[in-house]
């Protein structure tokens, strides 16, 4: 088990998606669409990178979101224990 967590590493995965991705352009190359719907389609790799910076896009989108919205201060749970304690002690 340790031989294939010393094997699968961030690093090695990243490579290898880089080489999946650069296969999938290089086998675009000789395998064309027969009727390309959008122009686009006319060009080498097109899915392949679509595909690739859709999922960069929604990464950094998300990213975004989960800090805009959900991120607290530091200092945010125990400024809220203090005001709760704050206000017990006023209503006693």
């Amino acid at each position: 088990m340790s031989f294939l967590k010393q094997i699968f590493t961030a690093s090695f995965l990243k490579k290898a998606m880089y080489v999946s991705l650069l296969v999938l352009v290089v086998l675009n190359l000789f395998i064309r669409p027969h009727e390309p719907h959008f122009n686009a389609e006319r060009f080498p790799g097109f899915w392949a990178l679509f595909g690739a910076g859709g999922a960069i896009l929604l990464a950094f989108i998300a990213k975004w979101c989960a800090h805009t919205f959900l991120g607290k201060d530091v200092d945010f749970y125990l400024r809220k224990e203090k005001q709760n304690s704050a206000s017990l002690k006023e209503a006693k």
